[in-house]
């Protein structure tokens, strides 16, 4: 992880929106904030499931194919179908197939322990990389896009997202953009901690609820671990008044910027549904307070690009 001293050395600041659960809005959010944006760069880090371009609805101008994890191959010419492998794989993943008898791979359960390709008398199984995804290149209405999408049952989505997010950084250098803002996945596991890398601002989405409120605690820690400046959203405010006073209590106690509160709505839905960013599908409350955040996201990057506190 790269140390808050590295960060500085970007001609542009980077924003990472992330959430310590699934579910709180995140994407909404932060296509909102696409929408109210200028001089900037987006990026989709959440490669397992990635859904910003759905909202975003780029034009793609580049697609790169990621290879990610290894699995074992075997070489049919060698394979004598001795069965060491089979007996050998904790996994399951190989069998005894085919006439003559060979062993066969079965590339989903396959782990690439390696074990294998060790323990083969004949070195007839080598390890292979995999086609795992692709990453894209975008432009949309708001900014460039990157976003990409890993393959179903693939591993290594922390390389993939550091994959996307060098590109969005890349463009936002080369485009002389002055912000770049990351759309991180849930929850507070490698790979949020892999689109974490190289932010100024971390942006913690929440709502009111005890698995909330815990699960922000958690994403507010891994922020802090690696000294990345801290804020928080609540979304879906209104559904539990007294859970959304707690989470501001505990923010203030802890000295973590409140950015406010969005209320809970169904047009919220209605605008996902209709894949436009909320502030341009109502004039409203909740469109008043998404500027509002907004509004005092751009101050505290002010303050941080200005060395304060």
């Amino acid at each position: 992880m790269e140390k808050t001293q590295d960060r500085a050395r970007n001609s542009f600041q980077q924003i990472t929106v992330y959430s310590g659960k699934g579910g709180t809005g995140k994407t909404s959010f932060t296509a909102a904030l696409a929408a109210l944006a200028t001089d900037c760069v987006f990026a989709d880090c959440d490669v397992d499931a990635a859904n910003l371009h759905l909202i975003l609805k780029p034009v793609i101008t580049g697609q790169h194919l990621f290879r990610g994890g290894k699995n074992a191959v075997v070489d049919g010419s060698k394979c004598t179908g001795c069965g060491v492998c089979v007996s050998s794989c904790r996994y399951g993943a190989i069998t005894l197939a085919g006439a003559p008898v060979k062993a066969a791979i079965d590339p989903y359960s396959c782990e690439g322990c390696k074990v294998c390709v060790r323990i083969c008398p004949e070195q007839a199984i080598r390890l292979e990389q995999q086609d795992s995804g692709f990453r894209y290149d975008a432009d949309t209405a708001y900014g460039p896009f990157v976003f990409a999408e890993l393959h179903p049952g693939e591993e290594n989505s922390g390389k993939l997202i550091t994959e996307v997010r060098k590109a969005a950084q890349d463009r936002a250098e080369s485009e002389g953009k002055g912000l770049c803002i990351i759309d991180g996945p849930p929850g507070t596991g490698c790979a949020v901690m892999a689109s974490l890398t190289g932010a100024d601002l971390a942006i913690i989405v929440t709502e009111p609820t005890v698995s909330g409120i815990h699960d922000m605690d958690r994403a507010v820690q891994v922020a802090e671990h690696f000294t990345i400046p801290v804020a928080v959203v609540v979304n879906k405010s209104t559904i539990n008044i007294e859970k959304t006073r707690e989470i501001r209590k505990t923010c203030s106690g802890r000295n973590i910027p409140y950015l406010g509160e969005i209320p809970y709505s169904r047009k919220v839905v209605d605008a996902v549904s209709s894949l436009v960013p909320y502030v341009e599908y109502a004039e409203d409350e909740i469109s008043d307070a998404i500027k509002e955040i907004w509004q005092g996201v751009q101050g505290l990057l002010q303050k941080i690009q200005s060395g304060g506190e």
